[in-house]
């Protein structure tokens, strides 16, 4: 199956070469979604792409990525949530508009999503937009 029809699994790999990982996890997918599942060695597979890569981040030993206080922690699942939910899930023109302008406005006076530092959020923010940045800039060019 091509990397472009897994699109979780990819971010997936990227996430465990940027948390320094080696490699050897096998990843596949489940349903019509294409929803991401690491098979593992000891114990039941784990299903979903935000339980997969908060399970890299403690494998990586960087909690942190996952947030320092209860309040930050909240906000990094807060805004996987709305990676999973909103990102993942709009299709159409006007929602990926509605989406960019509710990241606008809340980075307006931010540097990251969840709080002071990089953190999970930010990546997963970042590889779900990519897709759709990229995607845009070819739209947009093509109508020009």
């Amino acid at each position: 199956m091509a990397a472009a029809a897994r699109p979780g699994v990819e971010e997936l790999a990227l996430l465990e070469k940027l948390l320094g990982l080696p490699r050897g996890n096998k990843y596949g997918v489940q349903g019509e979604r294409k929803v991401p599942v690491l098979q593992t060695n000891n114990g039941p597979g784990l299903t979903g792409l935000m339980t997969i890569a908060a399970h890299l981040v403690k494998q990586a030993k960087k909690d942190q990525l996952l947030g320092s206080t209860a309040e930050e922690k909240a906000v990094v699942q807060q805004w996987l949530e709305y990676r999973v939910t909103q990102v993942d899930g709009g299709s159409s023109k006007e929602d990926t508009t509605t989406i960019l302008k509710n990241l606008n406005i809340h980075l307006e006076d931010k540097v990251y999503l969840a709080g002071n530092t990089f953190t999970l959020a930010d990546i997963l923010m970042y590889y779900g937009l990519h897709h759709i940045m990229v995607r845009g800039l070819y739209l947009f060019k093509s109508e020009t």
